[in-house]
């Protein structure tokens, strides 16, 4: 018969005793998982925040650079599209005015033609003619931004009381004046009041050398930019040149002509008329330059260095000369010399500057 050992009641056996042992290592074993567990996810949370942040900085500064490559490519298209198309516009407004100009019937109608066409430069328009080199005679007035025009209050005034008219007058050069009573009279400043410009452009209108009306013109913007202005009023001077010249001449100038001697004395008529072309081409290439190039004109003898604001146009106009005319002709004269300081030196060949190379012959 198996013997059982003998139990004192209230004592632990062996079994309880591993048991209680086994209980109490798993639950450390668990706890110890638990921190480990903890530790990690506290581990990748706070490097998940991390990565995550520099993922979303790197692909958003990555999305802002293309972003702004593409802007700046497209804005440099679209700026491109729209000088090419102010180019196109300003060109197609021009042989516009220039086809207007030489269809005016009248003095009259290139006067009102010039004053229309002024208001694509600028907000309010004046025109005088000039009496004598004396005295302005404003005929007519345009304010643009309220579509108003009418005759200027001003009727006429001598020239000495606005020294800025004067000047521009005199000099046959664009001016730019003060709108104040001292450089324009108080009757021409007030003809500009209320305009947000505080100078006023002054643009001469030359026909024949001679200054024979002057544009009075306030623009919109802060900046001043009288070039279309210069080239309205030049149009407008080529085209009254062309007017006089179709003018019937009186009777006693047609006399006076006829018993003068010949242009050309001694040349036979075929060599009279290829000098005559000559002079026409010399004209036609200066006349161009004054067109196309009035800024770099003005500059010319501003610095008096015309042929360095214009050596490509003068040396082009040159060369052509030589071949078609000089090299052609024995007895043929530098009418291109003669043209360029007559008109484009205003009769002053020092305005032409110290490296231009002279006549050609």
């Amino acid at each position: 018969m198996e013997m059982v050992p003998p139990t004192h009641d209230g004592e632990p056996t062996l079994a309880s005793l591993i048991e209680e042992q086994r209980a109490a290592a798993l639950d450390q074993v668990e706890a110890a998982w638990q921190l480990y567990i903890s530790r990690i996810e506290e581990a990748l949370a706070a490097g998940w925040r991390e990565h995550l942040a520099a993922a979303l900085h790197g692909r958003f500064s990555e999305i802002a650079t293309t972003l702004e490559d593409a802007f700046a490519a497209q804005l440099a298209r679209r700026t491109e599209q729209l000088r090419s198309s102010l180019r196109a516009q300003l060109a197609d407004s021009f042989n516009q005015a220039l086809r207007r100009f030489r269809a005016a019937e009248s003095e009259q109608e290139i006067f009102d033609l010039l004053i229309e066409l002024a208001g694509l430069f600028c907000a309010r328009a004046a025109l005088a003619l000039i009496q004598d080199g004396a005295r302005a005679s404003f005929t007519a007035w345009r304010d643009f931004t309220i579509d108003s025009a009418g005759l200027p209050p001003v009727a006429e005034l001598p020239l000495e009381s606005a020294p800025a008219l004067q000047s521009a007058v005199q000099s046959r050069e664009t001016a730019i004046a003060e709108k104040t009573s001292s450089e324009l009279s108080e009757a021409v400043a007030g003809l500009f009041e209320g305009v947000e410009a505080g100078k006023v452009i002054l643009v001469p209108v030359v026909s024949r050398e001679k200054t024979v009306a002057l544009l009075c013109a306030a623009q919109r913007a802060p900046e001043l930019n009288p070039g279309g202005l210069e080239l309205l009023a030049m149009l407008a001077g080529l085209a009254l040149e062309a007017k006089s010249a179709q003018r019937p001449q009186p009777l006693a100038a047609i006399s006076r002509a006829a018993a003068a001697a010949p242009e050309w004395p001694g040349l036979s008529r075929g060599d009279a008329e290829f000098h005559a072309a000559a002079r026409r081409f010399a004209r036609v290439q200066v006349a161009e330059m004054r067109l196309f190039k009035s800024q770099a004109v003005r500059e010319g003898r501003q610095r008096q260095d015309l042929y360095a604001a214009l050596k490509p146009e003068i040396d082009a106009a040159r060369e052509a000369f030589r071949n078609s005319y000089l090299n052609a002709c024995p007895t043929m004269v530098d009418y291109l010399h003669l043209e360029l300081v007559r008109t484009l030196a205003n009769d002053d060949a020092r305005l032409l500057g110290p490296e231009y190379p002279g006549p050609l012959v």
